[in-house]
């Protein structure tokens, strides 16, 4: 994919990143991210309510406190890419 662009790929790898939080520290987690794409309005052929929207955000809130362990923390699973590549001045 690089390379078709000009690049040379001279290292990449996947990280699994594992980090533990409250189940209101994971849905503030995935507000400041995930949630721009599930709930952009450009991404759907009708458009969101605004109790969709609020439904869906209720949904994710009540996911992860039915995912917390006993210690009241759920584990958040991230993968992170990382490349090392060069521009070709071609």
């Amino acid at each position: 994919m690089f390379e078709d662009v000009g690049f040379t790929v001279e290292k990449s790898w996947i990280d699994k990143v594992v980090t533990s939080h409250s189940p209101e520290e994971a849905y503030k987690i995935f507000e400041s991210g995930a949630a721009a794409g599930y709930l952009n309005p450009n991404y759907y052929s009708a458009p969101l309510s605004q109790e969709y929207i609020e439904s869906f955000r209720f949904i994710v809130r009540k996911s992860f406190e039915e995912q917390a362990s006993k210690t009241g923390h759920v584990d958040l699973v991230f993968y992170r890419i990382y490349l090392l590549a060069i521009k070709n001045n071609d």
